[in-house]
């Protein structure tokens, strides 16, 4: 279950949500750092907080060691998460590349867009997949361009034609 959080604590993590606004330079005990971990990660701003708690430095951070191994952790996962979201963007470069190449046109939407365009630190906004979207005309030129670049459908065929999802 979620931690709940006091209202100055929920103060504390929508400032932590913004991308833009100073890094928080309270003193906070090991409890409420957790808890706003905790929060932190179920809305989907970890990697903000993270960054955030990294420019304030870890001298100002509590002294409690199963809370700066847990920080370890989740730095290390967000490295790993920023690296896979580098590497989908080279795939997703190459296919938008093959497509141009083929004359299908296409757009990326959503993940690396945002990251990109909304998010100074494109770090803050991992995503875990490329949307592309095509029309439903340019579907199977389109995937033929996606198989040449390596990739296999990973969806049922039929099912991805009804739905025009292709995974």
């Amino acid at each position: 279950m979620l931690p709940s959080l006091t209202a100055a604590e929920e103060r504390l993590l929508l400032r932590s949500a913004d991308p833009e606004a100073a890094p928080v330079g309270e003193d906070l005990s090991a409890k409420t750092l957790s808890a706003l971990l905790d929060n932190a990660e179920f809305h989907g701003i970890l990697p903000i907080m993270l960054r955030k708690l990294q420019e304030s430095g870890d001298a100002q951070l509590p002294r409690d060691a199963g809370l700066r191994d847990r920080l370890e952790d989740l730095r290390q996962k967000a490295t790993i998460a920023t690296g896979q979201s580098m590497l989908l963007q080279y795939h997703g470069d190459r296919i938008m590349k093959g497509l141009a190449a083929d004359n299908v046109p296409a757009r990326i939407v959503k993940g690396p867009v945002f990251a990109r365009k909304l998010y100074r630190n494109v770090a803050d906004r991992p995503f875990t997949d490329i949307d592309i979207l095509v029309e439903p005309a340019n579907l199977a030129r389109a995937n033929r361009v996606i198989a040449a670049c390596g990739f296999e459908l990973g969806s049922n065929e039929a099912e991805s034609y009804e739905l025009q999802e292709f995974k």
